[in-house]
């Protein structure tokens, strides 16, 4: 699979829970958070990945979809970069939108990297973190 098709299906799958997101993430990935957030850092490892991303998984309500809307990608060779917008529901019952600027580097049909940017006021606002 080309770039662009891994990141569009990486999505899909985190915004309907499919735990085969997992698949499509590299053992030796790498993943990239603002410091400005509270999970703020680098992942290495796809153990470490997976943590990050069932942390933040928890943080929404479990019977709400993570609706990511594609405003735009852009997508050369190894490179695919998104420009989404998330709408979700918090565990504790909050309507959360943000909006994100995800890099990902897909290497042999899974994600070897990703930089992910977000308005990490708000979501700290949001979240109470």
């Amino acid at each position: 699979m080309d770039a662009k098709t891994v990141v569009l299906e990486y999505l899909a799958r985190i915004g309907r829970g499919d735990p085969r997101f997992e698949e499509l993430l590299a053992d030796d990935v790498e993943w990239w958070v603002p410091p400005g957030s509270h999970a703020g850092g680098t992942y290495r490892g796809k153990a470490a990945v997976l943590g990050l991303i069932r942390d933040g998984g928890s943080k929404y309500a479990a019977d709400a979809p993570l609706r990511f809307t594609i405003e735009q990608i852009v997508a050369e060779g190894e490179w695919a970069c998104v420009q989404a917008v998330l709408d979700a529901r918090t565990a504790g019952g909050k309507d959360y939108r943000n909006y994100f600027h995800l890099a990902f580097r897909v290497r042999g049909g899974q994600i070897a990297l990703a930089r992910e940017h977000l308005d990490t006021a708000h979501a700290r606002d949001v979240f109470g973190e």
